[in-house]
């Protein structure tokens, strides 16, 4: 109303007791838009990034290739950039835009990176006017001395490149970050089911676009002339397609405003509690609501046993209301079951890493001979993760969950948590008995030399479908672990909080591919000699790697065993104060307004 000195917070339409009302048919038809738009959107990132080293290394080499170090380090840049711009993205649409537009935002900055990869794949990589040749070259006309003098230049576009991928990076963060918070917003008036149901349509959607990328596009960037030109341009395509299908969802859309600056309030917050601790400061006749409302009887809350960040609340002294607080207490506690998960994503980009060395290594004829022309790329076998994960969602979501449920069985995300990291375990100590058996074999002189890419293999007879179980195991590890770690950052998280919070899971999962890099570093320093170079590679021992890496997974194991075994119960929010108030934290700037505000009358009953 005209003349409004503070919010109206509550009134016959928005009540306490007040939920905005579920509608199957509005959640259905929103979550469908959304998981088209994330499929999409998943097709077109694997399309470019499982190739990526390929599409810069490969060419001739005195014209248009990249070296393999700074190929690598081109790829490491794309998850860097998205893992760190995924906090930014959660904390500016909490913040500042909102998560609808923060999607918007980031896939036009997405679309963007790709426009520019896509051009410069038209012709290698000397096309838009970037060439290997620096301006002062053209006074050289022998090769030779470019090489002699210049080969630091000796990979083209590399600021072109590194653009791009940077553009790449910012709108994955962004993306990782926003949708799936947005799409559980959509459905979180069906109860906790609808929300478990969207994250695993959720994972199960990623697996879809992740294996059409690399089963279809990555095999028409290797195979096709021009496979990259048409690859690139049909991803480009795809996530036009994702932005126009996400739009076009805009009038079934739950979309919430977004809240104060939640990150400066939880450094006042615990600023102020640290300082009222100090002070030991035992009342509550120091808060504004306290001195706004001393004519009317306060309830004292006794400090005793309480927190130190409790005295920032206003029923113990503070000036930030009690909700907030408990806010900033449940984030610190999300953050630490996350932080926990890192082992697990240790273990889970061993696909991408160890596994495919491994794979290299064994026999890659279909049927065990050489006589045959077909290999299988050693890349495809990760496609058995996905093929897992697709087939294993639907049965747990339409058969196990709901069987469990009707039998009162918790099915908690955290208990999947557990069941997900000990199949993990599982399925690096299968792969460390592979590895065990393909060194025996190769010792036994069963080996073979096969030309993968140019480079020469000395492998072992074995055959590399023996890698399948590890593959498999991985995928139904990520069924557990991946969908209820993701579905716990978004039911623990206040909601002002959910896109820092997921853009924090996905930090933490590019997370653990770089501690991987660091934990091969750390062997190597130690010269235990368990992973060598490759002309010795067979003498080495990377089924020792694997143990190491089964021993820390046990290790969190346990820990997590302790935890359910204390009960320390997760961290819970109050579903109806937010969808009443479209936040769970009301921020102390509306306190600071009491003072000079009239107290409103009490409602007739």
């Amino acid at each position: 109303m005209e003349g409004e000195g503070r919010p109206l917070l509550l009134d016959p339409q928005c009540s306490p007791l007040f939920i905005l009302p579920w509608d199957p048919l509005r959640a259905k038809k929103s979550g469908i838009m959304i998981l088209v738009s994330v499929t999409l959107e998943r097709l077109a990132y694997f399309a470019v990034v499982m190739n990526l080293f390929l599409y810069l290394n490969k060419g001739q080499p005195e014209i248009q290739s990249w070296e393999p170090i700074e190929a690598l380090t081109a790829v490491y840049v794309i998850h860097g950039v998205s893992c760190i711009c995924s906090p930014i993205g959660g904390w500016l649409s909490d913040s500042f835009i909102g998560r609808y537009w923060a999607v918007i935002v980031g896939s036009l900055v997405y679309i963007t990176g790709y426009t520019f990869l896509t051009a410069l794949s038209v012709n290698g990589l000397t096309s838009m006017g970037c060439d290997w040749k620096s301006e002062n070259d053209s006074l050289v006309s022998n090769s030779n001395f470019h090489w002699l003098i210049l080969g630091k230049e000796s990979h083209p576009c590399s600021a072109h490149v590194y653009v791009t991928l940077i553009l790449i990076g910012l709108g994955v963060g962004f993306l990782r970050a926003n949708i799936p918070p947005f799409g559980a917003e959509q459905v979180r008036a069906g109860g906790e089911n609808a929300v478990r149901q969207f994250f695993n349509a959720y994972y199960w959607c990623v697996n879809i676009g992740g294996l059409i990328g690399i089963g279809v596009l990555a095999y028409v960037e290797q195979n096709m002339e021009d496979g990259f030109f048409i690859s690139y341009l049909v991803a480009t395509t795809a996530l036009c397609a994702s932005l126009v299908i996400f739009c076009a969802g805009k009038g079934f859309y739950i979309v919430h405003r977004p809240g104060n600056s939640v990150v400066i309030n939880c450094f006042r917050i615990v600023g102020e509690g640290l300082y009222n601790t100090c002070k030991k400061q035992d009342s509550v006749q120091g808060s504004p609501m306290f001195r706004r409302q001393s004519h009317q009887p306060v309830s004292l809350v006794a400090l005793k046993g309480s927190c130190w960040i409790d005295r920032a609340k206003i029923s113990h002294g503070g000036s930030f209301h009690d909700t907030t607080v408990e806010d900033v207490k449940s984030f610190s506690k999300t953050l630490v079951f996350i932080f926990v998960l890192l082992p697990y994503w240790l273990v889970y980009f061993q696909m991408s890493t160890s596994f495919q060395a491994q794979g290299l290594h064994m026999n890659l004829h279909l049927n065990g001979s050489s006589a045959t022309d077909f290999e299988i790329p050693a890349a495809w076998l990760t496609l058995c993760d996905d093929a897992f994960v697709i087939l294993l969602i639907p049965v747990l979501n339409l058969v196990v969950y709901p069987f469990l449920d009707k039998k009162n069985i918790t099915t908690v995300p955290l208990c999947r948590i557990v069941v997900g990291m000990i199949i993990s375990l599982t399925a690096v100590i299968v792969a460390a008995l592979v590895e065990h058996f393909r060194l025996e074999d190769w010792r036994q002189g069963n080996s073979i030399n096969q030309m993968i890419s140019n480079t020469n293999y000395n492998a072992s007879s074995m055959s590399i479908l023996y890698q399948i179980p590890q593959y498999c195991l991985i995928g139904t590890a990520e069924v557990f672990a991946g969908v209820a770690g993701l579905e716990y950052a978004y039911t623990t998280a206040p909601r002002t909080f959910q896109g820092i919070v997921l853009g924090l899971y996905s930090a933490i999962e590019g997370l653990g591919s770089f501690l991987g890099i660091l934990l091969v570093r750390i062997t190597r320093s130690l010269q235990l000699g368990w992973i060598r170079s490759e002309v010795n590679f067979n003498k080495g021992h990377l089924d020792y790697f694997f143990y190491l890496l089964a021993v820390i997974q046990s290790a969190v194991v346990v820990v997590f065993g302790l935890i359910m075994y204390l009960r320390w119960e997760p961290p819970r929010r109050d579903v109806h104060t937010e969808e009443t108030l479209g936040a769970s934290a009301l921020h102390s700037e509306y306190y600071q307004s009491i003072e000079t505000s009239p107290v409103p009358e009490s409602p007739m009953t």
